[in-house]
């Protein structure tokens, strides 16, 4: 598990898409959500909000770190 970065959990309403170390991205628009220690989530509501940019950069931060992390 340690190539984790992020993870989708299901609602009814809407999809959280969260990220293991999401307390240390840079979150400029204020998108994520969550008081843990590490744990971070986005709630995504609609293919719009999907299509973020934003949303797109979380991944990519949170993707680097990871590689950097593991010396990918």
């Amino acid at each position: 598990m340690s190539a984790g970065y992020a993870y989708i959990l299901l609602h009814k309403n809407w999809v959280n898409l969260g990220f293991y170390k999401g307390a240390e991205l840079a979150d400029p628009a204020g998108l994520l959500e969550g008081t843990g220690k590490k744990l971070r989530h986005v709630k995504v509501r609609s293919i719009k909000d999907a299509e973020r940019t934003e949303i797109r950069t979380l991944i990519e931060e949170a993707l680097t770190e990871r590689r950097q992390a593991l010396g990918l």
